[in-house]
């Protein structure tokens, strides 16, 4: 029963509660969902082979778009001019998963089968993801109205311009250029099965990204509207 506990990571939503009561939403938000992934790498990192040497597989946490919007949550936290950015990354992650998930029927990669072997619970592994791809998005919304509160109308339009638009598609080239492409490159791991032409016609790809980029776009103007009802 411990290794299901443990392995599953049923303990973080403890850890999760305990930095929300000592430290408040924000930093719980932060750390918290990150434990999720560190834990499922720590135990199954050694069962994928993206490198010759199993046991830096551990890597793998830090490729994906989502990984990310980690940074997103802590710049929040440091640095609240960045929540217009942080807003559209997450919305970015957000609405980009669940467009593949449910209406590209991507896949989740990566996906272990659960057995008696290795104590996976694939219900606990999509509640993970779910919060993975939900809650920060909650929390960013959450910061908009705190800082609301204190801001004029003018706040707005002045941050959700197109100056916060070109800083939100070099977020993304960035991630594609330093981190994704030279990883894929390195281990030919496709990150995301719609991206794996294996699995996925070039014209859905196209398709894919060109959605994506659109999405870039209505990430800003979401979060110019969300901030005006807001303030």
């Amino acid at each position: 029963m411990w290794e299901i506990f443990v392995k599953n990571g049923m303990y973080i939503h403890f850890l999760h509660a305990l930095l929300q009561y000592r430290y408040g939403t924000f930093v719980a938000s932060a750390v918290g969902i990150k434990m999720y992934s560190i834990n499922y790498f720590y135990w199954y990192g050694h069962m994928y082979s993206y490198l010759a040497n199993r046991k830096y597989n551990w890597v793998k946490q830090f490729i994906r778009f989502t990984d990310t919007g980690h940074i997103a949550s802590f710049l929040i936290i440091i640095c609240p001019e960045a929540v217009p950015i942080s807003h559209n990354v997450q919305f970015l992650i957000m609405t980009g998963y669940w467009a593949g998930k449910l209406v590209f029927n991507m896949k989740d990669a990566d996906r272990i089968p659960q057995d008696k072997d290795n104590h996976l619970v694939d219900a606990h592994t999509d509640f993970c993801t779910y919060i993975h791809h939900t809650i920060p998005y909650a929390v960013v919304i959450l910061k908009m109205a705190e800082i609301g509160a204190i801001k004029d109308e003018n706040y707005c339009a002045a941050t959700y311009d197109n100056v916060n638009l070109i800083h939100t598609y070099l977020w993304v080239y960035t991630w594609l250029v330093c981190i994704y492409m030279p990883w894929r490159l390195y281990t030919n791991d496709t990150v995301y099965s719609i991206l794996d032409i294996n699995q996925t016609s070039l014209r859905t790809i196209g398709i894919f990204i060109g959605v994506f980029h659109l999405l870039i776009f209505v990430s800003n103007c979401v979060g110019h509207i969300i901030c005006k009802s807001i303030v």
